[in-house]
């Protein structure tokens, strides 16, 4: 009798146990209260959703940060649920650097673009040698920032997937090329004769950012959306607040904000992965 007794309060623990691990597991997917992670320019992002989201069920709240790393940092380290405001394969550089585990949740949002800017020459034959450029001193933008330049013909490089400066292999005209934070670049205008800068950044600044002399040809196939640590990435939240992103007052809402910034997906074969 002993023994039964036993046998029982083991069978009794290991379903309670079972029951308790289930219940987590279910946690996860029923979770309701959400964070978000961004800087000032995804707050807009974030406002636009919020009220299509909060219909659905959920209750969030954004937290600001000054800089695209330090969101993300924050999502892979769980005080934010969701980071917004990077695009895919930044998360991807930012992932090897730092050994990170983030993914994108699809849905895929929208795209922007990289232009190359000057406030001192009217056309790309007009930059001086010698001239300095400014460009993104994070692995993957600098990579779109440099292909940009060798498009104007100022640089020619290296046949690499992923150039650096060091990959450059002629500089006619010597231009100096500075890298720097991505922030940084659109303020760098004052001093640099041309500088490579995120619509959204100059849009950011108060600048049109179709005044470009040049624009780059990869964005589309580089999403941003809903950035979510790799365990989330199909999780109902995560999936919810990324359809968000097709609804037609989202996109009027952000298109206002940020005119000329943003193509949103229609689908997500657009992209080529």
């Amino acid at each position: 009798m002993k023994l039964k007794a036993i046998i029982s309060t083991m069978l009794i623990s290991t379903l309670l146990l079972a029951g308790c691990s289930s219940g987590t597991d279910t946690s996860n997917e029923e979770k309701t209260n959400i964070k978000i992670g961004g800087t000032s320019i995804s707050q807009v992002t974030y406002e636009a959703i919020k009220p299509i989201y909060e219909d659905m069920g959920y209750t969030t709240e954004f937290v600001m940060f000054d800089s695209n790393p330090v969101v993300l940092e924050a999502c892979n380290n769980g005080d934010v649920d969701i980071a917004l405001g990077q695009h895919k394969k930044y998360v991807e550089s930012f992932n090897e650097s730092k050994n990170a585990d983030l993914g994108m949740a699809k849905p895929y949002g929208y795209y922007t673009g990289i232009g190359l800017y000057s406030e001192k020459y009217d056309s790309i034959e007009d930059i001086p040698n010698g001239s300095q450029i400014a460009i993104m001193n994070d692995p993957m933008n600098m990579a779109i920032a440099l292909n940009i330049l060798q498009d104007a013909g100022l640089i020619e490089l290296n046949d690499v997937d992923n150039p650096t400066i060091a990959d450059i292999k002629t500089n006619k005209k010597n231009i100096e090329i500075i890298d720097m934070d991505q922030a940084q670049t659109v303020t760098s205008l004052e001093d640099m004769a041309a500088a490579c800068i995120f619509f959204t950044h100059m849009s950011n600044a108060g600048k049109d950012p179709s005044t470009y002399l040049l624009r780059d040809k990869e964005m589309i196939n580089i999403p941003m959306g809903v950035i979510v640590k790799n365990e989330n990435i199909e999780s109902k939240w995560a999936t919810d607040f990324a359809k968000c992103f097709r609804e037609e007052s989202v996109q009027k809402e952000i298109n206002e904000k940020f005119p000329g910034v943003f193509e949103f997906y229609t689908d997500d074969s657009q992209v080529e992965e």
